[in-house]
């Protein structure tokens, strides 16, 4: 059983510009149903699209409502056992002070109470301006300009176009909402699956919350061009921003491992994924898409694969390989680290208080391609992240800036505890930064300054590689020298056997001085994480049945 609480405005075409009409559903309170759209009305209906306006909107599924992957029987002599996946009351709510959870408790008749600006609380309110009438969803045929697979530029004379699309577009900008489910992950189950009460197995319930928005995704339809290989083809770029969560711990006032039955889950407890964004290009208008096809000699397994930019056995230069030179790097020699150069310009373009010129005079007059925010992706989880190099803004004195502390539950990706477990003995080791382009011999020191101008060991097969201090022992209880590496320090001009095994748990301090032990905490914070320059070359997924 599905809800929809809505009220949908009459959106005019007045500027001739993106929309050919607009849907449109009778201004009613509370439930309202969508209005019918006839031939009669849809004839008079002139311009380029269908917008859809949604205001104060909702998507509830029942929480005992899901959908279901079956896993197959084990075949051979595999020891594995059957694995099924069931994801349960998929939600699209607001992300306000008022909602509840699954558990169908309340006096609401949905679930117990809960505050809904958290994630705690899977479940929300209406969404005032899910997608407004000035930023609607919009679904439309359309002929942008663009450049084919073999280089050739589309579409450059708007009254005759040479290829038509299909694209649906997410507003530019949305508030904040939820998307949730409860999920459950059954393993060794006997029975068959019209009765999920019988011949059950092992149960894992779940719930994943993502309090964010979707704003300025966009999927698209048209025809692949790519010579031999011009079919149906489709692409889908991703731009999800806020918080995820991820856990598995039930609330202990009432517990459940029944199949299908909702449950209450503890309000702390999980993995924690903090101010993330995340743009993930699949596939390009025209040149590379996400194409679907069939197995040979294998019935119903498929593969969906994002072909190759551009054909390896043939030479930089060829008009097969323009639009990947176009759109994905400079015109350099790959030799030269064209992607690093480029991922390296697009990080002082998007930093504050750069100084690109200096790097530009560095690696050569160059400037990032328009199209490099289109065709290079990122995944940013958390807000922290420091540039530094030629270009980047002078380091604060206060530096490190905003680095999350162990326990910090405002940013980046932690870990939590239950609500009535004990606390999280942690402790992370210091790991060294090295640039692993070939030919380099950049190292970062994992703090102090005694790193000193050396060859590190890495490469030589020793025990501890990739983890080192200059000082010669670690027992320095202040200053910087007691930040050691993995397991202790050595002496870099000494042997192998030289090498200390001081825990530097010991000499933090922390809870005890002297003593090796370790933090006792509640939250986990490992940091945040960044990937920039995400550029998709080759993807393909194949489907693998059980025979």
């Amino acid at each position: 059983m599905t809800l929809f609480h809505h009220r949908i405005r009459k959106v005019c075409d007045t500027a001739r510009t993106a929309l050919l009409g607009a849907l449109v559903l009778l201004p009613l309170s509370g439930m309202a149903a969508l209005e019918r759209l006839d031939d009669d009305a849809m004839a008079g209906v002139s311009g380029a699209g269908l917008a859809l306006a949604l205001d104060d909107f909702r998507w509830l599924v029942k929480p005992t409502s899901y959908f279901e992957q079956v896993g197959s029987d084990p075949t051979g002599g595999t020891v594995f056992q059957r694995g099924d996946l069931r994801w349960y009351g998929v939600n699209i709510s607001g992300a306000g002070t008022t909602g509840f959870h699954w558990d169908e408790n309340g006096s609401n008749g949905f679930g117990t109470s809960c505050d809904a600006s958290t994630l705690a609380c899977p479940r929300g309110g209406l969404i005032a301006d899910f997608s407004p009438h000035d930023n609607p969803y919009v679904l439309r045929a359309f002929s942008p300009q663009g450049i084919a697979y073999d280089g050739t530029l589309l579409n450059q004379d708007p009254s005759n176009p040479d290829k038509t699309i299909y694209e649906y577009v997410a507003p530019t900008n949305q508030p904040n909402y939820t998307l949730s489910f409860w999920g459950e992950i059954e393993v060794g189950r006997s029975g068959d699956n019209t009765n999920l009460s019988v011949g059950t197995g092992d149960i894992l319930k779940s719930q994943t919350i993502i309090r964010g928005n979707a704003a300025g995704s966009v999927f698209r339809l048209f025809q692949f061009t790519q010579p031999g290989n011009e079919t149906f083809a489709l692409m889908y770029h991703s731009h999800l921003r806020g918080d995820f969560r991820f856990s598995a711990a039930q609330d202990i006032s009432a517990p459940s491992d029944v199949v299908g039955l909702p449950v209450r889950f503890d309000g702390n407890e999980g993995l924690h994924f903090k101010n993330v964004e995340a743009y993930v290009p699949l596939g390009q208008l025209y040149y590379q898409a996400l194409i679907l096809d069939s197995v040979p000699a294998n019935d119903g397994n498929f593969t969906l694969e994002v072909p190759r930019l551009r054909d390896p056995s043939v030479p930089h230069g060829n008009a097969l390989n323009a639009a990947m030179e176009h759109f994905y790097s400079f015109a350099v020699a790959e030799s030269a680290d064209a992607g690093y150069i480029t991922a390296r310009v697009a990080l002082l373009a998007n930093t504050p208080g750069s100084n690109l010129g200096a790097y530009q005079a560095i690696v050569g007059s160059t400037n990032l391609p328009d199209s490099y925010n289109t065709t290079h992706g990122y995944s940013r989880w958390g807000d922290w992240f420091p540039c530094r190099g030629v270009g980047c803004p002078a380091v604060p004195v206060t530096e490190p800036v905003s680095r999350n502390e162990y326990n910090d539950t405002s940013d980046g990706i932690f870990f939590r505890k239950c609500t009535s477990c004990a606390n999280i003995p942690a402790f992370a080791y210091m790991l060294t930064g090295a640039d692993v382009r070939a030919g380099s011999t950049t190292y970062h020191c994992p703090g102090g300054s005694n790193c000193g101008d050396f060859t590190p060991r890495g490469g030589q097969g020793n025990t501890g590689d990739r983890y080192y201090r200059g000082a010669t022992s670690c027992t320095a209880s202040s200053g910087t020298d007691y930040k050691c590496g993995y397991g202790g320090t050595y002496n870099l001009s000494a042997s192998t056997s030289a090498l200390t095994t001081t825990n530097p748990s010991s000499l933090i301090g922390f809870p005890n001085a002297g003593t090796p032990t370790v933090i006792s905490t509640d939250v986990v914070n490992i940091g945040d994480s960044r990937a920039e320059g995400l550029q998709v070359n080759y993807l393909k997924f194949t489907s693998l049945g059980v025979n």
